[in-house]
């Protein structure tokens, strides 16, 4: 069987549950080596998945320059994005760079446009767009029977849900909080379900009020003396055609509700998408009556089965990632796709600092 021959750049817990556990088990990848600037992290990662014969880097760069390897998966702190990925780019590799893409919008195009000049394949982990009820969601707009698709709301609002681990509170290292934690994957899912990438106009407010509240957080307290980035931003996006994309997102704040959740609204039907597993309900009239229902995917074209939960849509990715490369088609979640998300992030930013309406420009 031909294999795929992969390095992982990053031994955290992106880096081994949603990539190293996969790539280790699949019969057409050979996983020959990972990289990590801690040492006994990878140990722990070759004694927890059994990956005796694989080779360690604590650089990066030689990781890219070793002339077996194939793909490159990018799971570090995302300013380090970038640099790693044109690294890859430069030395022939296909790229898999978690989200978000990059932390600036012109990072990102050159990024895609590298890989494009090398004749090279970048794909991102927006994972979720594997979920059955995605699919699903997207064939009705795409058929037309959600009608003119006109607004959407992209949400990860968490109650209580600060990563305390890792370099998730340095502006430095992961160029922001939760608008480049969680709110990539919900703005990735709205304009995706919508059908509808290209953002003309963001107005964004940054807070950090609940900074201090450390009690309650599932993932344990944290000192606020070392955090400076945001708990929480909205955004109100206006899209070229004039849709409208409203964005909530907050590691914690005081509502209840689901994070992880999108809903967009069409002339003839809506549709939401609630937490982690996906779960869809599409909102209509039917006889003259409004009816909301929760669909049934057997009929639709084997994109993917139904998968219910992260690990499962991972996994989906990561299937898809490989039989890309050995088919030398694109992946289903291509590069360019993360542009639209970073250039919105980054207008809320500026909105946020300049308390004026930022226009994007660039397609």
């Amino acid at each position: 069987m031909e294999k795929v021959v992969c390095g992982v750049i990053g031994c955290g817990w992106i880096g081994k549950m949603k990539h190293i556990g996969y790539l280790a088990k699949a019969e057409d990848v050979e996983l020959a080596a990972i990289c990590d600037i801690k040492e006994e992290a990878m140990q722990e990662t070759i004694r927890e998945f059994g990956l005796e014969h694989v080779k360690m880097y604590t650089d990066y760069r030689e990781l890219c320059q070793d002339p077996k390897i194939q793909a490159v998966h990018i799971c570090t702190p995302n300013g380090l994005h970038h640099d790693m990925a044109m690294c890859a780019i430069g030395h022939g590799k296909h790229v898999f760079c978690e989200k978000p893409l990059a932390v600036t919008s012109e990072d990102a195009f050159e990024m895609v446009e590298a890989a494009e000049k090398a004749g090279v394949k970048l794909a991102l982990g927006h994972q979720r767009r594997f979920f059955s009820s995605v699919q699903y969601i997207r064939q009705m707009v795409d058929k037309g029977e959600m009608g003119e698709v006109y607004y959407g709301k992209a949400l990860d609002a968490r109650r209580r849900g600060v990563p305390t681990w890792g370099d998730y509170m340095s502006k430095e290292k992961n160029g922001g909080g939760i608008l480049y934690d969680g709110a990539p994957h919900s703005l990735d899912l709205t304009m995706y379900m919508m059908n509808n990438f290209r953002p003309a106009s963001v107005k964004g407010t940054v807070l950090n009020k609940m900074r201090s509240e450390t009690a309650g957080n599932p993932w344990g307290p944290w000192d606020p003396e070392t955090c400076d980035v945001e708990d929480t931003g909205f955004a109100l996006v206006t899209m070229e055609n004039g849709a409208t994309i409203y964005l909530e997102a907050a590691w914690l704040i005081n509502m209840l509700g689901i994070a992880n959740s999108s809903l967009i609204c069409g002339t003839k039907a809506g549709a939401d998408l609630q937490g982690n597993n996906g779960v869809a309900r599409i909102n209509t009239v039917i006889n003259d009556k409004m009816v909301t229902y929760s669909p049934e995917y057997a009929d639709m074209p084997n994109i993917v089965e139904p998968y219910i939960g992260e690990q499962e849509a991972s996994d989906a990715q990561m299937k898809d990632w490989i039989d890309a490369i050995l088919k030398d088609r694109d992946p289903f979640v291509q590069g360019k796709d993360g542009i639209p998300v970073v250039q919105i992030i980054e207008a809320i930013y500026e909105s946020a600092r300049t308390g004026e309406t930022v226009k994007i420009t660039r397609h």
